[in-house]
């Protein structure tokens, strides 16, 4: 699907009249367009003025949003939402609407051409708004609709399907809307000529144009040409030119600065006063008062060339996949193709040759801002997964945010600074062997230049100090206090930090890149100047600061003053917001909307981190020298997106960990908990938060992913896609992780929900399949082997699908909780093994989004009688 501004044409004969549905889009949505072996098209649009013109297809419109009317030869009609009509083939229509979305489809009828119809012969009366709705017509609307959705998909044999769906389709118009007048007829040397004068008008509409010109051009005499167009187009020759030259002058009243005179003198009318004439008849309002009211809500192009924005409108965006979804529940079977199960047979597997392997999943972990680390539900959480998986650095924002009273003035300005509380977050860190990555944020209320610049649900300030010499005292005396507390030794083992994201443009960002990079200079300076051995890093990039040169920026400037970091950080998070300028002059809480409720557009590539990640090591100085920390990572950067609660999150970490596990040194997932302050807290536990853990301590696919990694061994024997196996160093133990991802669909990459509820979530796979795996261990050691296998799908391991299954509602008591906590478990299998050739076969079948640790651990020597 193109998201881009582009012509529609209707094609109505081989040789002639290819008239654009000329609308200037900001978003426009093609659907399908189907090759030359499948007998329709497909279009969704938002339309203004589409003029008259046939074709030999039959046509049908389904409005989904706001009002049209339709002319069909000399019938008139007024549709609203949720109207369904049919043209006839050779029919001449045109269409009018101010501000109407609407599903078009072309069908091909000499494609179903059997012994039993003639389908150049066959009409159909097919019109809702006459007829009244009923089933029949709510089963041509789900035909409709399962086209649309099985062309989202990509998995084998969809074009069959949906070759089946248009026959189901032909199927319920001959059987209940087929019509006993018989087709219009329009021969092909009729529709040659039509093709040929309308194209000439087109091209030539802007210059005066005669009868007598279009009837030289094409050997008539004027009264026959006037006669013959006025028969088959229902409309005269002057009539329809007058209204081709007004349909172009919307364009320049949008479009352009012209005055009222030039666009007329444009257009081809003889004077201004005729052209608001007829303007006037066409629109009931004359072109200036037109433009005042239309014109505020079309963007302005840096340039105006009529030939490219012929008839343009604005279309905003319009979730019409919801609206459509609604079509699929009729009573018909809606299922999802069923993608071919995938067979993976890895044969026989040395384990001789093994490599090192070092697991950089366990390097960062993170929790949303260092307030919630007092809270003793937070606490619990970090306590378990220090427990069970095993981190070494937490990230986390907001050291010096008010919350936690570090910093105040007295009546003189004098800084006051106590450092209790965040005594007590760094005591617990340790206390469970965490060091914190020490971030430099935000701003202190008394000390910020500008405090009225919030962000967040629970505010942080977002403010340069408004005294440089107490920022750098304020940095410089809590780097002596910590190290006095807790021994340098510990200390020089942290990392530090400056802020969050700057270069980012974001509102979270200084207002200038000078501004951030001085800050950056002091802050680092200040920490330096207590011990050069401290490590500090770079302000945390976003990857979409990658791409805009602010990173070579970055580079330039601490190359030229001498500051390099001794640490590289990074967030990646493979979304974008189309439509969405990063730019400070927005106000906070419209980039909060947009960011978190907005449509978002997922990286269409599976291995985009990836593709970062070389990018990263082949711009960044001295990287085989400094590590690179990926701090900051997950699905989107939203906190509201459905499929982190799912077992799709589990094998995306786990394969984009696995995939490029050395090319980065920290792979931290972004954040603990779905309990972050930054948007308003949410009633639902499954609202598509980014922990871990939902917000009561239940632990998501997600956790499992890293469970899971933390018990790889020390030496890699074989990877590829879907498997990682690794061996103890000198042992006979073997830990395997095997995973089946699944990729999104288009629809729901490019950000539209179609078929997605809160309860049904992975209708979002088009090529969701089954994957066996099969493969032989050799060169293992003769003797006994007990063999553990966990799986995390969606029956095991999973507390939304857990959810589901109890029903999708609300849980209202500590006990209900409890009882989602124990039920969303991994299974967990055990079997023993018994290896005399030493090889150990294995074979399994993965659901999709499935992943799998199997550890295989040698027992003792076989013992013979």
């Amino acid at each position: 699907m193109r998201l881009a501004r582009i012509l529609l044409y209707v094609a109505v004969s081989q040789a002639c009249l290819r008239y654009a549905m000329c609308v200037k889009m900001n978003s426009i949505h093609e659907i399908i367009e189907y090759n030359k072996n499948l007998p329709i098209k497909l279009f969704c649009q938002r339309i203004g003025s589409v003029q008259k013109h046939w074709h030999r297809s039959i046509e049908i419109l389904l409005v989904l949003s706001g009002n049209m009317e339709v002319w069909i030869e000399d019938r008139h009609f007024n549709l609203k939402e949720n109207d369904l009509i049919l043209i006839n083939s050779n029919e001449v229509h045109e269409t009018y609407s101010e501000d109407c979305v609407l599903i078009a489809l072309q069908i091909r009828q000499s494609m179903f051409h059997m012994d039993w119809l003639k389908p150049e012969t066959v009409s159909f009366f097919c019109n809702s708004n006459l007829q009244g709705n009923n089933g029949h017509f709510d089963n041509i609307r789900h035909q409709i609709a399962r086209l649309i959705q099985l062309n989202s998909s990509t998995s084998a044999y969809t074009q069959l399907m949906s070759y089946s769906h248009a026959c189901q389709l032909m199927y319920e118009l001959l059987l209940y809307f087929k019509a006993e007048q018989p087709a219009v007829v329009r021969s092909q040397k009729h529709m040659e000529r039509l093709g040929n004068i309308i194209q000439y008008i087109e091209e030539n509409y802007a210059r005066k144009i005669t009868l007598k010109d279009i009837a030289a051009r094409e050997f008539l005499s004027p009264s026959y040409l006037s006669h013959f167009f006025e028969k088959n187009m229902n409309i005269s020759i002057s009539n329809y030119l007058s209204k081709i030259r007004i349909e172009h002058s919307v364009n320049y009243l949008l479009y352009s600065d012209n005055s009222i005179e030039k666009v007329a003198q444009s257009c081809g009318f003889t004077s201004p006063r005729s052209y608001a004439t007829l303007f006037r008849k066409q629109y009931h309002m004359l072109p200036s008062q037109f433009r005042r009211e239309k014109k505020e809500d079309h963007d302005i192009p840096n340039s105006f060339d009529p030939k490219q924005n012929n008839n343009y409108l604005t279309l905003e965006k319009y979730d019409f996949l919801t609206k459509l979804a609604s079509y699929l529940y009729t009573g018909k079977t809606a299922g999802a193709p069923i993608a071919q199960n995938i067979r993976q047979s890895l044969g026989t597997v040395s384990t001789k040759a093994a490599v090192p392997f070092t697991n950089t999943a366990l390097k960062f972990c993170s929790v949303g801002r260092a307030k919630e680390i007092l809270y003793s539900g937070i606490r619990d959480m970090l306590a378990v997964q220090q427990k069970e998986i095993g981190f070494e650095y937490i990230k986390f924002h907001g050291i010096f945010d008010d919350s936690l009273m570090v910093y105040r003035e007295d009546s003189k300005g004098n800084p006051i600074l106590n450092f209790n509380m965040l005594d007590e977050i760094l005591d617990f860190l340790l206390s469970i062997h965490l060091r914190p990555l020490i971030q430099f944020s935000f701003m202190p209320k008394d000390l910020a230049k500008t405090p009225e610049k919030v962000f967040f649900a629970v505010p942080f300030i977002m403010s340069e100090p408004k005294d440089e010499g107490k920022w750098e005292y304020l940095v410089s005396q809590f780097t002596e206090h910590i190290i006095s507390r807790y021994g340098f030794s510990e200390v020089s083992q942290w990392i530090f930090t400056f802020w969050n994201e700057t270069l980012s443009n974001f509102p979270f960002d200084f207002k200038t890149p000078g501004i951030s990079l001085h800050l950056y200079e002091l802050t680092r300076k200040a920490v330096k100047g207590i011990s050069p051995l401290l490590k500090f890093g770079n302000t945390a990039y976003i990857n979409s600061s990658l791409s805009s040169g602010n990173i070579q920026y970055f580079l330039d400037y601490i190359k030229d003053k001498n500051l390099e970091p001794d640490v590289y950080l990074f967030h990646f998070y493979p979304t974008t917001a189309p439509g969405f300028s990063s730019s400070q002059d927005r106000e906070d809480t419209d980039f909060m909307e947009y960011f978190h409720k907005g449509r978002r557009v997922f990286c269409k590539d599976p291995d985009a981190f990836g593709d970062f990640l070389d990018k990263l090591n082949h711009t960044l100085p001295d990287r085989t020298k400094k590590p690179l920390y990926i701090t900051e990572w997950n699905l989107s950067s939203s906190h509201r997106e459905w499929l982190n609660d799912t077992c799709y999150a589990s094998a995306y970490f786990v394969r984009n960990i696995l995939n490029n596990y050395d090319k980065a040194d920290s792979f931290c997932h972004w954040t603990l908990s779905d309990w972050i302050e930054e948007l308003p807290f949410p009633s639902e536990i499954f609202h598509g938060g980014a922990g871990h853990f939902t917000k009561n301590g239940i632990k998501k696919p997600v956790y499992y992913s890293y469970l899971f990694l933390s018990k790889l061994k020390e030496e890699i024997v074989e990877q590829g896609e879907g498997y990682f196996i690794t061996k103890e160093k000198g042992k006979d133990n073997y830990s395997i992780i095997l995973y089946n991802y699944c990729h999104i669909s288009d629809l729901y990459g490019n950000g539209f929900y179609f078929n997605v509820s809160s309860a049904d979530r992975y209708n979002v796979f088009s090529n969701a399949a089954a994957k066996e795996f099969i493969f032989s261990l050799a060169g293992l050691a003769n003797g006994e082997y007990t063999m553990t296998e966990q799986l995390v799908n969606r029956r095991y391991g999973s507390c939304y699908d857990k959810w589901v299954e109890m029903g999708a509602v609300s849980l209202e008591t500590p006990e209900e909780v409890e009882a989602l906590k124990h039920l969303s478990h991994p299974l967990l299998k055990k079997t023993f093994r018994s290896v005399s050739n030493q090889t150990l076969d294995y074979e399994a079948i993965l659901e999709p989004h499935e992943v799998r640790l199997i550890q295989i651990t040698f027992s003792g020597a076989l013992l013979f009688l």
